[in-house]
């Protein structure tokens, strides 16, 4: 079960569960974004996705929607067990910079504009998006991740689920950088449905591996998650 527990480095855990992440040489994502007050959906997800990852990842609009999923882990053992150990989410557009998660305490939480954290020999950059103009394209953000030296960049905004696989040269060496979307879990855009993705980082493995759903309902009106090719590209919305 997840420590509601704000670090130092502004993820949510336990000191101990973020120090045992960050020395993994294997370990999968579930990343999320853009719920946008529908926490019922972020649940279904968590509760299908959580226990077989590491970290979850939230790339931020639905603050709110994390916070209610965190409050409900804390009064439901079962659910609380399905949420990832560790949490890292950044603030979105149309979030607050701080929220309160009520348990038997009010626990404030600072909702960063960014985060960043290595695992697996990567250093992976965690942001919303609307800072670098990523409806027009994905060059402000490359150019911040490769100023800081991250492998692998997780953002939201567009509500458009992509992938990107380029380069960057770092002390004389071509590095591999992944550029990667989950797209919206709740209000898609472009013609494409609700999405939200897992992606798997190996210290050993150069390839970062990427598995993207699409979220369906059934004829009960229960969730179904479905497997779609990962959206390759950068993708311009206007």
């Amino acid at each position: 079960m997840i420590e509601l527990t704000q670090q130092p480095d502004l993820a949510i855990g336990s000191k101990t569960a973020i120090e045992e992440f960050s020395k993994k040489e294997c370990a999968k994502l579930l990343v999320l974004s853009d719920s946008h007050g529908n926490p019922q959906i972020l649940q279904s997800i968590i509760t299908s996705f959580g226990p077989m990852c590491d970290a979850m990842c939230f790339c931020g609009d639905g603050i709110f929607d994390l916070v209610y999923a965190l409050e409900l882990a804390f009064n439901d053992n079962d659910f609380g067990k399905k949420i990832p150990p560790v949490l890292y989410f950044v603030r979105g557009n149309g979030d607050n910079s701080t929220s309160t998660i009520f348990t038997d305490q009010r626990i404030s939480i600072t909702v960063p504009d960014f985060q960043e954290f290595s695992v697996a020999g990567r250093k992976i950059f965690l942001t919303h998006g609307h800072r670098y103009g990523v409806y027009y394209g994905l060059s402000e953000l490359r150019t911040e991740a490769v100023e800081r030296g991250c492998d692998i960049v997780l953002y939201g905004h567009t509500h458009v689920p992509n992938s990107l696989k380029t380069h960057a040269v770092r002390n004389g060496k071509k590095e591999l950088l992944a550029i990667l979307n989950p797209g919206s879990c709740s209000q898609a855009r472009g013609g494409m449905p609700n999405t939200f993705a897992t992606v798997t980082v190996a210290y050993d493995e150069e390839k970062i591996s990427c598995q993207y759903y699409k979220i369906l309902w059934d004829r009960y009106g229960d969730t179904v998650f479905s497997k779609i090719p990962t959206p390759r590209g950068e993708i311009r919305v206007f």
